[in-house]
């Protein structure tokens, strides 16, 4: 009889155990065996994002994000703007931000024009605030360096016409002024916005300190343009009771007759042998003069006549009479103290037949 051989033990059957995830907030309906859990790991997967909590230290708040997210400070971020109106997407450095906080009034206007060239301080263009109120719109606009210097200007072209004779016409001068300041308005004011920018920047400030600076600095000033108008004052009074008196002249105004104390037929062209009656004021003190006809004859002048004349020292000026010499262009001039203080020219033409 043969022996049997002991049968292999039969393989003994585990239980399946759920391995769901569970759902957030859910526990599961099975936990299973520790040791089963151990001997059949559930399958690894990429874990889901998580919420995490950071903490805002400069606004003591919780706040929920993704894990992945940048964890940078919002207090790194978000800076205090200035209270004054300046572009909020410009960085601290941007050069508009400072011409914005530095011209202020019409910036935009001067940004654009500046903006068309490359060059522009040097770029010729037009500014009719700068034509109608010149020299008080340097004023108003804070250039005062360009202020006394325009004033500087007049007194010295002053002196100049005074002294070589030069004729030069008030209302024609200042014409003239106006136009120049009006076409290079724009320039100047280049220069100076960007000169007081680079002064601000060469200190190590802040950018809202930076731009606070900029606007005490800069922007628009009423005081200035009444500040302007003393100095113009000064400079009137300068010319009415310094210049004029001691250098300056008057105009001698011609006619074919005179009513009382005034010339009557204002004309500058007479007939030969016609009566010629002129008359002129003094620009100081009154006292005994010498009057000189001169004929012009291209860039010369020669002395036909020259005749004296008694005034009582009070007397603001003089009316007096001649006949009108042969046909040509002539030069009244009344002297005085060895100094020309009141001419004229006329002209005289030949009697038609």
């Amino acid at each position: 009889m043969g022996t049997a051989e002991p049968q292999a033990n039969p393989p003994v059957e585990k239980p399946t155990v759920s391995l769901e995830k569970p759902m957030a907030g859910r526990l599961p309906e099975h936990q299973g065996n520790p040791s089963e859990q151990q001997a059949n790991p559930p399958e690894e997967r990429s874990p889901e994002p998580q919420a995490t909590q950071l903490k805002d230290e400069s606004a003591d708040q919780t706040i929920d994000r993704p894990a992945n997210h940048s964890t940078e400070r919002i207090a790194d971020r978000l800076e205090e703007r200035p209270s004054f109106a300046a572009p909020p997407d410009y960085p601290a450095d941007d050069f508009d931000e400072q011409v914005t906080a530095f011209v202020q009034r019409n910036s935009g206007y001067y940004l654009r024009k500046w903006s068309k060239s490359a060059t522009p301080a040097k770029d010729i263009g037009w500014n009719w605030a700068a034509f109608f109120l010149s020299y008080f719109w340097l004023a108003y606009r804070k250039q005062y360096g360009i202020v006394l210097l325009l004033l500087g200007v007049w007194i010295a072209i002053d002196i100049v016409n005074i002294a070589f004779d030069l004729e030069v016409n008030n209302v024609g001068s200042g014409l003239f002024c106006s136009v120049g300041i009006a076409l290079g308005a724009n320039a100047l004011y280049y220069k100076h916005t960007t000169k007081q920018i680079d002064k601000i920047n060469r200190y190590p400030l802040e950018r809202s300190l930076k731009l606070k600076a900029l606007s005490q600095k800069g922007g628009t000033s009423f005081i200035s343009v009444f500040m302007a108008i003393g100095l113009l004052t000064v400079y009137i009074i300068i010319n009415l009771f310094v210049l004029f008196p001691n250098f300056g002249k008057t105009d001698i105004q011609f006619g074919r007759s005179e009513s009382g104390s005034a010339i009557t037929g204002q004309t500058s062209v007479f007939e030969e042998n016609e009566s010629i009656h002129y008359g002129f004021g003094f620009p100081g003190k009154a006292g005994d003069i010498e009057v000189i006809l001169e004929i012009r004859q291209g860039s010369d002048s020669k002395v036909v006549d020259r005749w004296e004349l008694k005034v009582p020292s009070d007397w603001p000026g003089v009316i007096h009479r001649f006949d009108a010499p042969k046909p040509g262009d002539y030069t009244l001039k009344i002297v005085m103290d060895d100094r020309v203080i009141s001419k004229g020219k006329f002209s005289v033409k030949g009697r038609l037949a």
